[in-house]
């Protein structure tokens, strides 16, 4: 009997390939639910009888919409007779971004493409600069009769005092969804060799570097000086009422600054033109060395203008948040040890996470914090719905390929969670926390069974609303986003901060009652080998949402 029981058990091999195979299944079940996402882009669903209603609101006799081409939808009478035609801004206008958000709209011509009606279809933006706007019936009057050839063309669009950057933006997207180009940049015009020339008289080329934002001045082959621009560095630092677009020279040594312009703004007049003469005529940032510039506190010190200072001192922001990050680049460009450095550190967890013991784990706990604050690398819901939302052009560089690799696929293979034991930098400063403080609490068993329920919760919630097209702020749902840009909101600071505190009393404390990202992989290290219920129910959840995009 004892060798008919041993003769079914599986061999090694076979438990091997078993644990493998369910690995696989869980993995497909994540990509799956991704490509959904990427199926059923967020905030973009079509709903026909929607758009015939809008329709009707410009012809009373609209009947029903006749089959898309090229994003127009033809309106018919009930005798199949064509009224006009309507179509949306998106996707086109998908990425140009307003105060808070991209916008959509939709516009109606009539039969021959000349514009009927445009009105806001969908926004992400702020509610009160959306209200702003659509109240102010001049600015969705303005395309009024156009033809849908001159749509395309973006020239000096009626904007709404107020509500500036959102009303722009849905000018942009406008033309931008009918041919126009580089309309997801706030100031959209390309910089000109004349706009240099007060600094670099014998320039006769401008090109763009890799660096963002960067333009080298030649003359010839003979390099004169670079340029920095703000709207291409993404430095957006606002005034009274709105950011500014700014210029600054810098020498071919990259040591002093020649001379800084501002080129355009959203800003207020006449403060815009009183900081632009200023800067015309009596520059006070040409001729001093970058690091007087970053080390001043005081904006009037080398920008005094009398009654626009928040515009000036906006200006000023803008300059030294340009320097900085211009020196930023050069310094880890000439560090090409920084990405090696990582992996390396990322290699050593995945090592430790197998072969570490417990007296390793302090030591490298804190090479993990020390990696998280120098790196920002993270793996969190927010960036996975960001690649399922937006496909491979959303996939970041190699290191968080990596790191994210490890944190999925060697818990569905293994069945060990190296990723959260050992590298997480949020799990590690746990680990330290806790081992700083000796007199830790367990919760009760009830509690501990419905704390344990949370992260499964907000991860179900998480996705429910991504797959439902919500815009919400994902990466505020987990406390990741401070270790890569610092406290910049108030919920992932204070998950941050709560979670932190509570593991100095209750062992991973965050990681065990409160992580979304915690509780998926822990759905690839459950019970390795076997097909359970919870495997059973993710799957089903998918083929739902499969089911519901779809129909």
């Amino acid at each position: 009997m004892n060798e008919t029981v041993s003769a079914k058990k599986p061999s090694v091999g076979q438990r091997r390939w078993q644990r493998w195979g369910i690995g696989c299944l869980r993995l497909a079940v994540i990509v799956a639910a991704m490509w959904c996402l990427w199926s059923k882009p967020a905030g973009e669903s079509i709903d026909p009888a929607a758009y015939l209603s809008a329709g009707k609101e410009v012809y009373a006799d609209a009947y029903e919409l006749g089959d898309a081409t090229e994003g127009w939808y033809p309106l018919l009478t009930a005798g199949g007779e064509l009224l006009g035609w309507l179509t949306t801004t998106n996707p086109q206008a998908r990425q140009v971004q307003g105060y808070a958000g991209p916008s959509e709209l939709l516009v109606v011509t009539d039969a021959q493409r000349r514009v009927r009606q445009v009105r806001l279809w969908r926004t992400a933006d702020t509610a009160g600069h959306v209200e702003k706007v659509r109240r102010d019936q001049r600015f969705w009057t303005q395309w009024d009769g156009r033809t849908e050839a001159s749509l395309g063309l973006y020239e000096n669009p009626y904007v709404v005092s107020g509500a500036s950057l959102t009303s722009e933006a849905m000018a942009r997207g406008v033309a931008a969804r009918f041919g126009a180009t580089g309309m997801d940049q706030v100031f959209a015009r390309e910089l000109t060799l004349a706009e240099v020339k007060p600094w670099f008289a014998a320039a006769n080329t401008i090109a763009v570097t890799d660096k963002d934002g960067c333009y080298e001045v030649r003359d010839g082959e003979k390099l004169l000086g670079r340029v920095l621009r703000s709207s291409r560095m993404a430095v957006a630092v606002r005034g009274f009422n709105g950011s500014s677009d700014v210029l600054v020279a810098l020498d071919a040594d990259d040591t002093k600054v020649l001379g800084v312009a501002l080129l355009q703004s959203r800003d207020n007049e006449p403060y815009v033109t009183d900081v632009k003469e200023e800067l015309k005529y009596t520059d006070g940032f040409a001729g001093v060395p970058l690091e007087k510039i970053m080390g001043t506190a005081d904006h009037t010190d080398l920008l005094l203008v009398s009654g626009a200072s928040t515009t000036a001192m906006a200006v000023f922001g803008t300059v030294q948040e340009m320097l900085r990050r211009y020196q930023w680049k050069q310094t880890s460009e000439a560090i090409p040890w920084r990405m090696p450095l990582g992996l390396l550190w990322l290699a050593a967890g995945v090592w430790l996470g197998f072969r570490g013991g417990k007296k390793s784990r302090a030591a490298f706990a804190c090479c993990s914090v020390a990696a998280g604050l120098g790196l920002g690398w993270m793996v969190g819901q927010d960036q996975l719905l960001g690649w399922g939302q937006h496909g491979w052009k959303a996939l970041p560089a190699m290191p968080l390929l990596v790191m994210t690799a490890i944190a999925l696929v060697i818990p569905a293979f293994t069945g060990k969670n190296v990723y959260c034991s050992r590298i997480c930098p949020h799990g590690a400063a746990q680990t330290l926390a806790g081992m700083a403080w000796k007199k830790r609490r367990a919760l009760p068993a009830k509690a501990h069974r419905i704390f344990s329920a949370v992260p499964w919760l907000t991860l179900l919630a998480i996705w429910a609303l991504a797959l439902a097209g919500s815009r919400l702020p994902f990466a505020h749902a987990e406390p990741f986003e401070v270790w890569s840009t610092g406290f910049v909101a108030l919920l992932p600071a204070a998950i941050f901060t709560i979670g932190i505190v509570v593991s100095f009393f209750l062992p991973q404390g965050y990681c065990h009652y409160g992580c979304p990202t915690g509780a998926l992989l822990k759905f690839l290290t459950h019970a390795p080998g076997r097909w359970t219920r919870r495997d059973s129910i993710a799957a089903g959840l998918v083929a739902v949402a499969w089911l519901v995009t779809l129909f």
